[in-house]
């Protein structure tokens, strides 16, 4: 009964990893489109890539490319896919903060008064009648 019950969580396993793999392969598809389309629109205005793109582009990369890895590394039932998971999930937490940092100071907020639409005769919100 019990050798029956692992062999049923390796093939669910097997199916997790085969998902993985897939999702991996269509995220650096998606990665390889995106670079393409940054260097085409590029070169169509005339003006250099966007360096705070082209590094969310290479971080798709690595993404899918470790996405990819963790699911055939699992689909094999490798103990290493685990260890490609982790480095999936560590990168994941620091791509965001990494990108803030690209971003940071590019483009000032609009302020409070920007942000509001401005209808004809209206000067501000209105309080409750009560």
């Amino acid at each position: 009964m019990a050798d029956g019950a692992l062999d049923i969580l390796g093939w669910i396993a097997r199916a997790v990893g085969l998902f993985y793999l897939v999702g991996g392969l269509f995220t650096l598809r998606a990665g390889r489109m995106e670079a393409f389309l940054d260097t085409a629109i590029a070169s169509i205005e005339a003006r250099p890539a966007d360096r705070a793109e082209r590094l969310r582009g290479w971080s798709m990369m690595i993404i899918g490319a470790l996405t990819a890895i963790s699911g055939l590394l699992l689909l094999l039932l490798r103990e290493a896919a685990l260890y490609a998971f982790l480095a999936n999930a560590a990168w994941q937490g620091a791509a965001p903060g990494a990108a803030a940092r690209q971003l940071a100071g590019r483009r000032r907020p609009p302020s409070h008064d920007q942000r509001l639409p401005r209808l004809a005769g209206h000067d501000g919100p209105r309080r409750p009648a009560f």
